[in-house]
């Protein structure tokens, strides 16, 4: 009797997060691949256009920094918001544990972020291929695409917990904003390992030829735009560093 309530059990946990699966086909592959790809194909049209420049990753930057948050931001608060306005009682009626379905939510959300995030690294493999020019190797941009995921995920979490206790708008736009004024604010963060948003800017240029700032590394800029910027850093230390006469 035990085994047979045991399975009973594992068959609504399933059920529940094929329901959930389905939910997020439906409302987070669409978003997912609408907000992924103009960054991508923008950095695509201007290789194109001009081929000697090379490859940037100035769009990656700002893809990561605007639409990957808000991606996740819709996307996990409209799968928490379908249980939410009923109380989660269509999960308490078939006998799903709460914790479950909070471990599957999570998990497809996860899903859909790696799949934002595989679009545009598959946009910018292609990219390197075509214009090798100043383009980052693929591992570094596998490895840059992982860690954002990794760094984004703490979004998930607390939109659907807040969500479920404050309702959609709270759920959507308090983890969001947080997320977009730490990460915009990076340089103002002393450590940023420690924290999540910043890092979301800061760690993929440990791997990309391009600032947290958005601008490209100065390893990658032209013989003279590198002896100009080394110039005016050289002429700014003096003033910088001198003090007014006593």
């Amino acid at each position: 009797m035990e085994t047979r309530h045991t399975i009973d059990r594992l068959d609504h946990v399933t059920e529940f997060v094929e329901d959930v699966g389905h939910r997020l086909t439906r409302l987070g592959v669409e978003g997912a691949v609408a907000l992924a790809l103009p960054f991508p194909l923008l950095a695509a049209l201007a290789a194109a256009t001009a081929p000697d420049s090379g490859a940037s990753y100035t769009p990656w930057n700002y893809w990561c920094a605007l639409m990957m948050p808000v991606m996740l931001s819709l996307a996990s608060a409209t799968v928490a918001n379908a249980d939410a306005r009923m109380g989660n009682r269509p999960l308490l009626s078939i006998g799903t544990p709460l914790s479950c379905a909070w471990v599957a939510k999570t998990a497809w959300c996860l899903v859909i972020s790696l799949l934002s995030i595989l679009l545009v690294f598959a946009v910018y493999a292609t990219l390197s291929v075509a214009v090798p020019e100043g383009a980052a190797s693929i591992p570094a941009m596998l490895s840059a695409a992982l860690s954002l995921v990794i760094a984004n995920s703490w979004m998930i979490p607390a939109t659907l917990f807040l969500t479920m206790r404050a309702g959609m708008l709270a759920g959507a736009f308090v983890p969001l904003a947080a997320q977009l004024g730490l990460s915009f604010g990076w340089s103002a963060v002393p450590f940023w390992p420690a924290c999540p948003p910043t890092a979301t800017i800061v760690l993929p240029t440990a791997f990309l030829p391009v600032l947290p700032s958005g601008e490209l590394e100065l390893s990658n800029r032209t013989d003279d735009e590198g002896n100009a910027i080394g110039a005016c850093a050289v002429v700014r230390i003096p003033f910088s560093t001198s003090q007014p006469a006593p």
